[in-house]
């Protein structure tokens, strides 16, 4: 029986199959009972949102917000005043410079098919979220060439070197049209120094790519960091023009930063995201033709409503309070049982080597499907695209509740001793 698929989607969905059966859980899972830690989602301000959500459609919502793209004017203004409060831009973000999009993918998926032609390369730093794949190049047929570095701790310190190793040994460098930065980091919740960013843009521009910054997970910091921690920088706040003197960072025009709601306020399902790209009207006008469907008009009102909330800043310094508490329960439990992991400073992720032992991919992904099995699922560091012959990583979201999260160590602890790795 033929599918009657078109020979580009049979071949992207042969491609795909190896990356499908890695995400896949094993047979004998039971999402029911089990604790779910594989996911990207923040749940630790759940309870004040809904509350928040509901007086909001009380008292603000009216017919008019069924109606396409009523909500919009208000959104953009709000988004700009949340960027320009929080994101320190050197220039004002204003409202001409956001295009809204149906969530971070959309955001992505329209900038690329707008900078890069079928074949066209991008450069991401590994380890990065296995999305980009699907977003990337089997949406857009655009290649993927990871820039790796030679560790996970202290990675931050190999970014321009990776970068400018592979951009070096491209087969085609003409084809490599920008680079992909997720600050703060997927898996492993860091973020880049200023430096590092700075040393990025110029390398952007020195060869003459784009720079797409997604900045998801800004402002999820973490308390009780080291002082040398780096601060989250957005690059917002580093774009400098051109100048006479030829003493450049970087073109702003090159410069475009994603965000979305989903990751600090745990609002994936809203579905509503951002492209902020300050000084090139011309591509702004190319995503906005290109988006296929606007965002939602009820959560368009949630949103701005939230962004434009005087209780914001003791919001956020809540979720901090709460990914904090969660995340030291995990971590305290590693440090007892000797698991290495690197430590996160902004995000709602832990990479740790939990699989101690596994030599292949194959006793990767087995360790983790006996854990799923017994009642925790987390994420597999193979699917992350990170150090070669490093096996045994995982990434496991601490962006659940204390109690969830006590739950969760308890069964990570049994299935351990199980199997006499404590």
């Amino acid at each position: 029986m033929e599918s009657g698929l078109s020979t580009r989607m049979a071949n992207a969905l042969h491609e795909a199959q190896p990356k499908i059966h890695a995400l896949s859980p094993p047979k004998n899972y039971n999402p029911a009972a089990a604790i779910d830690l594989s996911s990207a989602q923040n749940e630790v301000i759940r309870k004040e949102l809904l509350e928040f959500f509901k007086t909001t459609v009380e008292d603000k919502l009216t017919t008019d917000a069924f109606a396409l793209g009523t909500e919009e004017p208000s959104l953009r203004n709000a988004l700009a005043s949340f960027f320009n409060s929080y994101f320190n831009p050197i220039h004002p973000v204003k409202t001409e410079h956001i295009v809204l999009t149906s969530g971070a993918s959309s955001a992505l998926e329209t900038l690329i098919h707008a900078i890069c032609d079928d074949g066209d390369s991008v450069l991401v730093p590994g380890p990065y979220w296995y999305g980009y794949e699907t977003i990337v190049k089997f949406r857009s047929n655009v290649n993927i060439i990871t820039a790796h570095a030679p560790t996970y701790v202290n990675h931050d310190n190999y970014l321009l070197p990776s970068l400018q190793a592979a951009y070096d040994f491209s087969a085609d460098k003409s084809r490599i049209k920008a680079v992909i930065l997720c600050n703060p980091q997927n898996p492993l919740s860091q973020c880049y120094p200023k430096k590092a960013i700075v040393e990025c843009m110029e390398f952007c521009q020195e060869h003459g790519l784009h720079l797409i910054c997604e900045e998801l997970f800004a402002l999820t910091s973490l308390k009780g960091t080291p002082d040398c921690t780096p601060p989250f920088v957005s690059a917002l706040s580093l774009t400098e023009p051109l100048v006479p003197s030829g003493a450049v960072k970087v073109d702003p025009s090159r410069v475009h930063v994603i965000w979305s709601a989903s990751k600090l306020f745990g609002l994936s399902g809203s579905r509503i995201g951002c492209l902020i790209s300050q000084q090139n009207p011309e591509l702004c006008q190319a995503v906005e033709l290109l988006i296929a469907s606007r965002i939602n008009t009820v959560a368009a009102l949630n949103l701005s409503s939230l962004l434009t909330w005087s209780q914001l800043p003791t919001l956020l310094a809540l979720n901090s309070e709460r990914l904090t508490e969660s995340y030291r329960l995990l971590s305290d439990a590693f440090t007892q049982w000797g698991i290495d992991f690197v430590q996160p400073t902004h995000g709602i992720f832990l990479f740790a080597k939990l699989a101690r032992g596994a030599a292949s991919s194959e006793e990767e992904k087995d360790f983790f499907d006996r854990l799923a099995v017994h009642g925790v699922r987390c994420s597999p560091g193979q699917l992350f695209n990170g150090i070669k012959l490093e096996y045994g990583w995982a990434r496991i979201r601490f962006s659940v509740s204390p109690n969830q999260m006590r739950l969760a160590v308890a069964q990570i602890a049994t299935f351990l001793a199980k199997e006499g790795r404590v």
